[in-house]
This record gives structure tokens, C-alpha cells and sequence, in this order.
């Protein structure tokens, strides 16, 4: 909702699902014998998105982090991305950089890795892997033993629909938001999109090219929950977008979709960012209606909150917008993010208690230039929501100038 302003082997289980589903117990006991029998660490099992573009991390054991929304894995993209993409078994003996994207694998010390599709007669369901904190060489053996695994994981997976999300609301609010670039025109680029537990929003990010050259940056709120927030959260999205192609200024296009919100979206309110930068991207003009200002990181340098006057949310009434520009060093990253990620209970039995300041000097704390933006996203994920069930939508955008 919109707001104005396992080192060892005895490490516990974890669910992980970006979407919070509870963990099958049987599924979890195979991954704790797999574990066992391979004489490895770790073992975890993702899932395949609805849209089968992206592995959801379901549950693991071992791993010192949780995996959560914070290590979505793009499908064709690092170790189990390239699993799901050629359904064939891979193992690593020793990981990197380049050869696994999800940091919270990288920093939870494994440094070996063996994985294998988990599939049904007819499509891919997920992936399942195995890890080592000390290298080591696996055999065919072992990828025979690991399909055993997966073979039982499938049978118990498939035909309860787990690899399906549930909710069709929710499905919508996802096939809304973009597919994320590592990269565009020069920029790094991640994106994370951590939903309610049992409910949706209208919380929305976006990256794009404009016509001239330059690269959009959007971070939007639409205020309320369920389903109605999330289809007027579409239509904002693609509005912005072809406001964006007609107008330069960020607070021109806010202008033209605050005009929107009030003529066909009656009753609705939304918080927007929109931030533009050209080549060669060492300036980004911002532009506020009532959203959160993003934080600026620059290398060796304490991130800093971007000094943007930020003018009055969407659907409250005509006002003049206003921007500001800032320098964008080669080396700096900028992180913008919804309500959720710094408005959170101090105690989770009592939803009540907030402490805003402190959420947001976690996130001063972990956010950082010297991270990639996919490390930043999830070190901001794990360091700030961890294995909690979260009552308000998050989204996140790390945007890098390499």
C-alpha cells in the first residue's frame, strides 16, 4: 500500500517461495536425504514461474541465507537457469561470479554445485541441487542418484500443481511487471517483486528505452490491495509508457498520468518516481508524486537519499511538478523501492509497531555501489525481510552506471 513518505550441515530448513506457499514436509525430507546420501551440504528446489521465464526458489537446506524473493532465477541464466533451458544435468566444481548469478548461493560459501531438471512426462516443473563447501568432483554416479531425487519430487510436485501459482490475481500482477534487462543501454540493471502473504497490490517497477536514446526508471504504488489495485496498476504502467514516448520531462509525464488517474480512475491514488537518463548516463533528472526517494550509492561512499521535492501524489489534484537533477558517477548505484521494504513491524505479534527509521538504515546499511545490482537486490531482500511473511507489498530496482 502507498505510503506518503548454513555454514554447517545442521543448518535449518527453509521455505523459500517468493510466493511464502508452505513446504511440503515430504518434499523436505527428500531434500534432507538427498543431502545426506551425496554427502553434500546443501539442496535446495525451485520451482518454475506460471509463465515458465523464471525458477522460484520452493525450499533448501543447509544454506547459511534463505532464498526467498531475493534469488529468482531467470531461466537460460546462470546455474539453474541453464539447467531448465537444456533439461540437462550440470555440476560446477568450483562457483564464481560468472558461472552462478544468485549471490545468496555465492555467499552462503558453497563452492561446488550439482543440479538436474526436475521434470513431468510433458514439461519442466523446476530444479533441484545439491552443494559442497569444499570443491569437489561429482561423478555420473551422482547425477544418476540426484534424478532419483528429482524423479520423486516430480511425482509429488505435478500433480498437486505446486509449480502453479494459485492465485490468479497474483498471476496477473506478475505478468504486468517486465522482465528486467541485466543490462540496457550501458546500465545494470535487477529487479525484485516480493508479494503480501495472501493478498496482492498495485506495486509496480519498470526500465525502458525511450526514443531519443535515453532509459526510463519507474517506481510506482498505487494505494489500496487486491485485484482492483492491481489491474489500475496496469493500466498506469502502460500509460506512463506512451506518456514517456511523447514527453521528455519526467514531470511532464507525471503531469499527463496525474490527469489520468483523475479522470478515469476515480477514487484511485498512486505514488510515483519517474526518473530519465541519457548517454552517457552521468546525469538522471527525477520527478515525485508522494513516492519514496530513492538512495544514491557512490563507490567508497554512504548511500544517500536522492533530494527530491516530492510533490503530491497522484489523484489528489492539480499541482505543478517539479524535478531535480543529479550527477550519476561511473561507479554508482541507485535503489528505488515501495513502502514495503522500510515500513515494517517492530514486532512481528504486533503489526501495529512500526519503525520506519530503522528499516531504512537497515537499507542504508546494505545497499551498496560495490555490489552488482542482482548482489544488491538480494542483500537488501535477505537483510531486511529474511524469512518473514511480509503484510505489504515490495517492490525494488537497483539501477548501476558500471
Amino acid at each position: 500500500m502507498a505510503s506518503s513518505r548454513a555454514g554447517t550441515a545442521n543448518v535449518g530448513a527453509h521455505a523459500a517461495s517468493a510466493n511464502a506457499r508452505p513446504v511440503d514436509p515430504d518434499i523436505l525430507a527428500i531434500l534432507h536425504e538427498a543431502r545426506e546420501r551425496l554427502g553434500t551440504q546443501t539442496a535446495s528446489l525451485l520451482l518454475v514461474s506460471e509463465n515458465g521465464t523464471v525458477l522460484e526458489p520452493y525450499a533448501s537446506v543447509g544454506l547459511r541465507h534463505t532464498l526467498r524473493a531475493a534469488s529468482r532465477v531467470p531461466v537460460g541464466q546462470g546455474f539453474a537457469g541453464r539447467i531448465a533451458l537444456s533439461r540437462q544435468p550440470l555440476s560446477l566444481s568450483q562457483v564464481t561470479r560468472e558461472n552462478v548469478i544468485n549471490p545468496l548461493i555465492r555467499t552462503s560459501g558453497v563452492q561446488s554445485l550439482l543440479g538436474v531438471p526436475v521434470l513431468a512426462p510433458s514439461q519442466l516443473l523446476g530444479v533441484m541441487h545439491v552443494g559442497t563447501f569444499q570443491g569437489h568432483e561429482f561423478t555420473d554416479d551422482d547425477v544418476a542418484t540426484l534424478f532419483e531425487f528429482a524423479q520423486r519430487v516430480a511425482a509429488l510436485v505435478e500433480p498437486t500443481g505446486l509449480h502453479r501459482a494459485h492465485d490468479a490475481a497474483l498471476v496477473l500482477q506478475r505478468s504486468l511487471l517486465p522482465t528486467t534487462p541485466r543490462s540496457i543501454g550501458g546500465l545494470e540493471t535487477a529487479a525484485r517483486y516480493v508479494p503480501a502473504e495472501g493478498d496482492l497490490g498495485g506495486d509496480w517497477y519498470d526500465v525502458f528505452d525511450l526514443p531519443d536514446g535515453g532509459i526510463g526508471l519507474v517506481m510506482g504504488d498505487v494505494v489500496g490491495h487486491g485485484l482492483p489495485a492491481a489491474v489500475i496498476m496496469g493500466r498506469l504502467r502502460s500509460a506512463l509508457r506512451a506518456y514517456a514516448l511523447d514527453y521528455v520531462r519526467p514531470a511532464q509525464v507525471l503531469d499527463r498520468l496525474d490527469r489520468k488517474i483523475r479522470h478515469f480512475e476515480d477514487g484511485a491514488f498512486a505514488t510515483v518516481v519517474y526518473a530519465v537518463t541519457h548517454p552517457p548516463f552521468d546525469t538522471v533528472t527525477f520527478s515525485s508524486a508522494g513516492h519514496w526517494p530513492p538512495l544514491i550509492a557512490g563507490q567508497n561512499e554512504e548511500p544517500q537519499e536522492v533530494p527530491i521535492e516530492s510533490d503530491p501524489m497522484l489523484g489528489i489534484g492539480d499541482f505543478e511538478r517539479n524535478e531535480v537533477s543529479i550527477a550519476f558517477p561511473a561507479g554508482s548505484s541507485l535503489c528505488f523501492y515501495t513502502d514495503g521494504l522500510v515500513e515494517r513491524p517492530i514486532d512481528a505479534q504486533d503489526p501495529r509497531s512500526r519503525s520506519t527509521d530503522r528499516q531504512l538504515e537497515l537499507v542504508r546499511k546494505h545497499f551498496s555501489a560495490d555490489d552488482d545490482p542482482e548482489t544488491a537486490c538480494s542483500r537488501l531482500i535477505a537483510s531486511t525481510v529474511g524469512d518473514e511473511f511480509v503484510e505489504d507489498n515490495i517492490a525494488l530496482l537497483v539501477v548501476r552506471r558500471p
